[in-house]
């Protein structure tokens, strides 16, 4: 036995089809700004507490980047490349946590995250490590890259 759809029916299957897949292709678009964004902040922690690679920093980093400090201190790019990859400390059991993507518009986000880490000092001291960071992202030729970034204590 044969099923035979009304016009109606059909329309609507059409209707619903459609709908799923221009759903489907917004969240897809979605989805790649949001992945990208969220590995270049895994990058960008990696490097800063980690590798301390410039030439990383340098791509990483918008032409206008403020970087703010959990203690006050904001720097431009260029002091905060300096000061990363001069930075003598090691970084142990560095954790990046509950990252969250607000996305504004096509060129530019705000992501959130929690990060964790032990310094370990040139001196042998040893002190934890425990910051909400808010990072702001804008599209530049193409890439994400970090306008601006604030650290804050948290315990």
């Amino acid at each position: 036995m044969q099923a035979h759809c009304s016009n109606e029916q059909l329309m609507k299957k059409t209707i619903f089809l459609a709908f799923v897949l221009f759903a489907g292709i917004a969240v897809f678009a979605q989805s790649k700004d949001e992945k990208e964004l969220v590995e270049r902040t895994y990058l960008l922690s990696h490097t800063v507490f980690g590798s301390k690679d410039s030439l990383t920093l340098e791509d990483l980093f918008a032409k206008k980047a403020t970087y703010g400090h959990s203690h006050g201190n904001l720097q431009t790019r260029e002091q905060a490349i300096a000061g990363i990859t001069k930075n003598k400390s090691r970084y142990t059991d560095t954790a990046v946590s509950n990252v969250q993507v607000l996305k504004y518009d096509d060129d530019v986000a705000i992501v959130r995250h929690l990060f964790k880490a032990n310094e370990n000092k040139v001196d042998g001291t040893v002190t934890p490590l425990n910051f909400a960071m808010m990072l702001v992202w804008v599209k530049e030729k193409k890439k994400w890259r970090l306008l601006g970034r604030q650290a804050v204590s948290i315990q």
